[in-house]
């Protein structure tokens, strides 16, 4: 079977989606010895050239949000019966709003944010999500979503046959781990950092539905503890502008982007506790990072991050900021707690395989 995969993602800036296709790719070869794998992007791509067949289509000046449908609905389908595809995988749910005769259509539809709060996305941006997002999961032959959670929401916001939604939970990579770092390592990264005795850490895009003000809310229950630093790190997002102001007027929050995954997993590390109090999570990547890193985590009670962090973490309602610096300090001060939360996250984590993720996915795909 000839299986074609939307790799465009891999050629900006690896995120949550980003990432979900960069691991799938790095194992799919260990997994499937039957079908052969075309993957479609602008450019040529860092792939396995023996096992993935890079199709290389056409670059535009147009801004990406412009091109994309563009791209989708007249230049894809182009090379899906030019190259002549079994199946079409996206892991952007975003699909061609025709289907190309002979191919299946199979979308990773990772949540359905853009009709839980208007301030959670752009206008423009959102509307974009609602026009295509509607027509490729009518389309889709199957939908794999990333938790219980999400396919709860994609029931409740469309006209959908459960039986054709399958729940297939994602992995952290593997290169987040405990690590043993020598003293003047973990010394030299804090004080690049300009972080003090103890490190709360947040990871994720600096934007509304993430709740950073809330963590800033956080920080000013603890100022006055002058050896507790809050570190957020990621790239700006929807909301960001207002975000920075007040990050901005924080002796005790300190905030990096571009931190490459290199050095996160070493801050995940030198870290004391991960903070992660999100409205809305289709899934939740930094929180099973975190865990799988040794490193105790609190987050929100609601959407996916019940389910993902459950037993692994401390779960409060996003808006409990005093509960939640209540437990960091708990964290900090009781090293026989801390040890029972780190512990816990790890076991939590050894849930979340990347072999399991994608044997599930190549079912999937041989089940057609």
């Amino acid at each position: 079977m000839n299986i074609g995969i939307d790799a465009r993602l891999l050629e900006r800036r690896v995120t949550g989606i980003g990432r979900i296709l960069m691991l799938l790719l790095k194992e799919i070869p260990k997994v499937d010895k039957k079908n052969k794998y075309f993957l479609f992007s602008y450019g040529s791509l860092d792939v396995e050239k023996n096992f993935y067949i890079n199709v290389t289509t056409v670059k535009s000046l147009l801004p990406q949000k412009l091109f994309s449908p563009i791209w989708n609905n007249f230049i894809l389908p182009h090379y899906l019966k030019k190259e002549k595809i079994d199946l079409l995988f996206s892991v952007n749910q975003i699909l061609p709003l025709f289907k190309v005769k002979g191919c299946k259509y199979i979308s990773i539809v990772n949540d359905v944010i853009y009709k839980a709060d208007p301030n959670f996305l752009p206008f423009t941006y959102r509307k974009y999500l609602q026009f295509f997002a509607y027509f490729s999961i009518k389309i889709s032959d199957l939908i794999i979503t990333i938790s219980k959670y999400s396919k709860k929401d994609i029931l409740k916001h469309y006209k959908v046959d459960e039986k054709k939604i399958k729940v297939i939970l994602q992995s952290a990579n593997e290169e987040f781990m405990p690590m043993n770092l020598e003293v003047n390592e973990k010394k030299e990264i804090k004080a690049k950092l300009k972080l003090t005795k103890y490190t709360i850490l947040y990871v994720g895009v600096i934007e509304n539905r993430k709740n950073i003000l809330g963590i800033l809310k956080v920080a000013d229950e603890l100022k006055e503890y002058k050896d507790i630093r809050f570190l957020l790190i990621g790239k700006m997002g929807y909301g960001s502008k207002k975000i920075m102001k007040e990050v901005n007027e924080r002796k005790n929050v300190i905030y990096r982007s571009n931190v490459d995954d290199g050095l996160l997993k070493k801050i995940y590390n030198i870290a004391d506790v991960f903070l992660f109090p999100s409205y809305y999570e289709g899934f939740g990547y930094p929180p099973l990072e975190a865990m799988q890193s040794g490193l105790p985590v609190i987050a929100a009670n609601n959407t996916s991050l019940a389910e993902i962090v459950d037993t692994g973490g401390l779960l409060h309602d996003p808006d409990d900021y005093i509960s939640m610096a209540k437990n960091i300090i708990k964290l900090l001060n009781d090293n026989s707690f801390y040890m029972k939360m780190r512990n816990k996250g790890l076991e939590r984590a050894k849930q979340f395989t990347l072999e399991k993720t994608v044997k599930e996915t190549v079912d999937v795909f041989n089940s057609f």
